[in-house]
């Protein structure tokens, strides 16, 4: 029997992935941090050279000023200077507008001055931390669901493999039968009430792998789809977010810099024509597809694929009839009814929310600067409200497109509730308008609209998904019994002998293996398929049963060895 393959975990890799991200962004950050402090070294050097040089050229056209004759209207007065007043008045005006430039440069120093402490880290250091939580925020969201999608897609296997060794037991018994080879401690009657015993089993492990398999066939679409709206959606937005208002930060001085350019010195005026030009230049549209083009780590990864456990060879939704008295069908019809409401709701938050945040702003301009930081926390928890309802849209819909899919009449639970929601908000509008026709701005219309939203989103608990009984993980450190011997092939695995005992200490780094220690309290890696846990173990038939316990049947050590 081979081990599954070393492979990382999808988790795992997107976290690596979103490692990645806001590795970039801080290296970004650092390069627009010592363009700032370039910027400011600069304009603080250059107040000084201009400083030096406007006091000396006021200096240097000072003397001639003041010598006789070069004074103002003794050029024209004097006859002896008639004939050279042309000449001496051009020099006169070339002294004056040496006069002027010496005091543009003073002037172009103060604002040189003036940038150069103007360009701070602060303001662009707590962007930018605002900014990099909420990316955490959205990284952490995906994160999650990644990793339920992994917990269904373990579990999923787990009950394929106990399904398959109820099968192999079921279909070697019967085998037994048809030879009447039931040996000296079975009479034919007790093998005939063992086939059915297992049999019934058999079904029952069925019903379950058919659960567990259509959880995780709803996870795949809903964490792909999570994948596809923060890639598509939220990265983009915190990313404009983030840029357009760095690149203000950065616009700015590169555009003072200019214009004090054309300012003061003339005889540059291409130059600082075109850095002025430059610095108008500045886009951040431009500057966001450039920098989401570059690094590929920006670029969406693929999504997840539906992965078959074992010799399971179905890929999509199951209708779940009644099987051993149990209802299954209504399991998925009520996953239908949920994700229909939940839509509703969304919509609901959604559209109530943007008009919750429009009156808000108006609050927020005409509040006194005492109330406007609570004005601004409350903006900033119905955005992340509207936020989540959002994401909660996009992998309802994707659900409810796979229920669809799959035979179940969603529209008939669909259509009802979002005209339902339709009517809601249309009435919450209705009112609100009706109090801004009464001219009612006062806080307690404000609280009003509020409280509605609070109401609307709090209602059935919209945010909150239990998680299935299924989906529990196994408690660590647990024993568990070695059905297979494993030979260690690396110097973090360990070697591991048939029957022995071992505790598992917790899950592995890759996929189908745990990191266990034995009665010599060596730890190491094991694959998980060659150990037997009393949890999930298949209930032996006692004394009914020739085959020992932790016996590999036949067709499991040739699956295994065909993998």
């Amino acid at each position: 029997m081979q081990p599954p393959s070393r492979k990382v975990k999808p988790a795992q890799e997107v976290k690596l992935r979103f490692l990645e991200q806001l590795s970039i962004l801080q290296a970004r950050q650092q390069r627009e941090a010592d363009l700032l402090e370039d910027i400011r070294s600069y304009s603080k050097q250059r107040a000084a050279i201009e400083r030096e040089y406007g006091q000396a050229l006021q200096k240097l056209a000072g003397p001639f000023l003041k010598r006789e004759g070069y004074r103002s209207g003794e050029i024209d007065s004097r006859p002896s200077l008639g004939r050279g007043r042309i000449v001496f008045g051009a020099w006169r005006c070339l002294l004056d507008a040496t006069v002027a430039g010496g005091q543009a440069r003073l002037q172009a120093s103060d604002r040189y001055r003036d940038l150069a402490g103007g360009t701070g880290r602060s303001a662009k250091e707590q962007l930018l931390r605002k900014g990099a939580e909420n990316l955490q925020r959205a990284q952490a969201e995906v994160l999650q669901s990644v990793r339920e999608l992994s917990r269904s897609q373990k579990l999923y296997g787990q009950r394929e493999r106990v399904w398959a060794l109820a099968q192999e037991k079921a279909a070697d018994v019967q085998a037994r039968l048809n030879r009447s080879d039931h040996g000296l401690f079975h009479t034919r009657t007790s093998l005939q009430k063992l086939s059915t015993k297992l049999s019934t089993q058999s079904a029952q492990y069925s019903q379950q792998l058919k659960v567990a398999r259509n959880e995780y066939l709803l996870n795949l679409v809903s964490t792909n789809a999570h994948l596809k709206h923060y890639y598509q959606e939220e990265l983009p937005a915190l990313l404009k977010a983030l840029v357009s208002e760095l690149s203000e930060h950065l616009r700015d001085p590169l555009t003072a810099l200019s214009r004090t350019e054309l300012e003061a010195a003339e005889t540059a005026l291409d130059h600082a024509r075109r850095g002025a030009q430059a610095a108008s230049q500045v886009s951040w549209e431009q500057d966001l597809k450039l920098f989401l083009q570059d690094p590929e780590v920006f670029s969406p990864i693929p999504p997840q694929k539906f992965q078959p456990a074992g010799n399971d060879q179905v890929c999509a939704l199951e209708l779940e009839g009644v099987t051993g008295g149990v209802a299954g069908e209504s399991d998925l019809e009520k996953e239908v009814q949920r994700w229909t409401s939940r839509a509703a709701r969304d919509y609901k938050i959604q559209n109530h929310g943007l008009r919750v945040l429009q009156r808000l702003e108006q609050r927020r301009q005409q509040a006194p600067e005492r109330e406007a930081l609570s004005i601004e926390q409350r903006l900033h928890e119905v955005r992340q409200s509207v936020l989540r309802a959002q994401v909660s849209q996009v992998k309802g819909a994707a659900r409810l497109a796979l229920l669809q899919e799959a035979g179940l009449d969603v529209q008939h639970w669909l259509k009802p509730a979002m005209t339902q929601a339709q009517d809601e908000v249309e009435q919450e509008q209705r009112l609100s308008e009706a109090r801004l026709s009464q001219r009612d701005l006062s806080p307690t219309a404000e609280d009003a609209e509020l409280s509605d939203f609070e109401d609307c989103e709090e209602t059935g608990e919209l945010f909150e998904e239990p998680v299935p009984p299924a989906l529990a993980t196994r408690p660590f450190p647990c024993p568990a019994h070695v059905v297979f011997g494993y030979q260690a092939g690396h110097e973090d695995e360990l070697t591991i002998t048939e029957g022995e005992w071992l505790e598992v200490l917790e899950e592995g780094d890759a996929d189908e293996w745990v990191k266990a220690r034995n009665q010599h309290s060596e730890v190491g890696f094991v694959p998980e398929r060659y150990l037997n846990f009393p949890d999930l173990s298949f209930p032996e038939s006692s004394h009914d049963s020739s085959m020992p316990l932790g016996a590999e049947p036949t067709a499991t050590r040739d699956r295994a060895q065909r993998s």
